[in-house]
């Protein structure tokens, strides 16, 4: 009794100073804590309605057959849609509930033909489509239906009837450094000199059978570079090896008064934060010593500054009748996107992997048959989180956003590249014939 009573706590101790804290005040960090939750709630409130009362519209993009153009015009693109961004009054955000509205990239297969899809504001959609007729005149854009407004979010309905799987994206490190891009596809010594970096992927969607279905989401939110590049310029530092200005901390907050007051750093004692003399002449960096892949990094970033930016998710979806699903097309569909992770992660660009926290296949940790009811919970779970994110395109739902420059995106998001010998496949909805306007002298006939 006597090892019992040693291990358990003394709750009359412990209730007692939980009512001496309450006494004395500490009833007002209670109160300031519900506050927050309430102002939390009160803002999810009427954002939620926002988004709702925002008309979207799904535009279908057919390319002309043959697409010759670059795929720096599809970044051009990117650019001039980077408009959608606007600065909030206090009263837009706090009041109304506003915030940045965001597009939808998609490509989707039924059954083996690919469309490409774009989900926007609907008093945005001439901004949109006069970005693309102005890189692809011979392109055709019409107004489409939501291909998942019939399909059920309820997960135990589906499972009688269908199996998916699903997960998203993220990168391995800093969101500060790019991923591989369609620059680092061309090879002006090839026989080929541009190789089309998502050609993987749409074969990988053309092979599918007529019951099954597989789509890319590429949700892109604008932000404004001077939003992010702080944490930019402070990696550059890091790679550099220059000095990093230490941030503030809640700690540090709390420290000031009594530092100020006592003439002593407690940081310093506590945390180790020691500001030593640095020698009258030492290098500013170590850019000099640096290899050329680490220069090349630096270099990559400031690059990324110069360019417009959106805050980004990446999913992936397949979906088949139960009886008739495929467990191979989920490896067709990652490995697809696998050369956007230079090295498993050891080169100069970013990482580009999956999130397996948002994996709708949860695999077992040690027993399979021991940890069963765990196993159909946790899938059950992230299989709704899923389906609710990708239905709604939800930017909030799911993995952390990541950045991504134009570049990045036209990579992720582009018509097939075709040259003198090849054409658009056979199988992505594409123009079939050139369209021109009629010459301006063309008489009428009067009926």
């Amino acid at each position: 009794m006597e090892v019992l009573n040693s291990l358990l706590p003394n709750f009359g101790q412990m209730f007692y100073y939980s009512f001496l804290f309450v006494a004395k005040g500490g009833w007002i960090l209670f109160v300031l804590a519900l506050l927050f939750m309430l102002w939390h709630e009160y803002l999810e409130e009427i954002q939620g309605h926002f988004v709702a009362n925002t008309e979207w519209v799904f535009l279908e993009i057919r390319p002309p057959k043959e697409n010759m153009v670059s795929t720096l015009a599809v970044e051009n693109i990117f650019s001039q849609m980077h408009a959608l961004h606007r600065s909030l009054t206090w009263d837009e955000v706090y009041m109304q509930g506003q915030f940045q509205l965001w597009y939808s990239l998609e490509i989707v297969s039924f059954g083996g033909k690919v469309s490409f899809i774009i989900r926007c504001p609907k008093r945005y959609q001439h901004l949109v489509e006069s970005a693309f007729y102005g890189q692809y005149p011979n392109s055709e854009i019409r107004e489409v239906a939501d291909y998942m407004a019939n399909f059920t979010q309820n997960v135990y309905a589906i499972d009688n009837k269908y199996e998916f799987f699903g997960t998203e994206w993220r990168l391995a490190e800093s969101d500060v450094i790019p991923i591989k891009t369609y620059k680092d596809f061309e090879h002006p010594s090839a026989e080929e000199k541009v190789i089309d970096p998502l050609k993987g992927l749409i074969e990988a969607m053309e092979r599918i059978l007529p019951h099954e279905f597989m789509a890319m989401q590429l949700l892109i939110q604008p932000i404004q570079n001077d939003e992010w590049s702080g944490k930019a310029k402070t990696k550059i530092k890091e790679l550099t090896g220059e000095e990093v200005p230490h941030k503030a901390s809640f700690m540090g907050f709390l420290l000031a008064p009594f530092e100020w007051f006592a003439k002593f750093s407690y940081s310093e004692t506590l945390f180790g934060h020691h500001h030593h003399a640095e020698p009258e002449n030492k290098p500013r960096n170590n850019w000099l010593n640096m290899s050329e892949g680490e220069k090349k990094r630096v270099t990559l970033i400031e690059e990324k500054l110069n360019k417009a930016n959106y805050q980004s998710k990446l999913r992936i979806l397949y979906i088949a009748p139960k009886e008739l699903y495929d467990k191979i097309r989920r490896f067709e569909i990652v490995g697809a996107l696998r050369h956007f992770s230079p090295g498993g992660g050891a080169g100069i660009q970013n990482t580009l992997k999956t999130d397996r926290g948002t994996w709708t296949k949860v695999d077992a940790l040690f027993s399979e048959g021991l940890e069963r009811p765990y196993l159909e919970w946790e899938t059950k779970r992230r299989k709704h989180l899923f389906l609710k994110g990708y239905k709604a395109r939800s930017v909030y739902i799911g993995s952390k956003k990541f950045l991504l420059s134009t570049e990045e995106i036209a990579s992720l998001y582009h018509f097939p590249i075709t040259n003198e010998t090849t054409q658009v496949p056979a199988n992505v909805q594409a123009v079939e014939s050139k369209k021109s306007r009629p010459p301006a002298d063309l008489p009428f006939a009067d009926v």
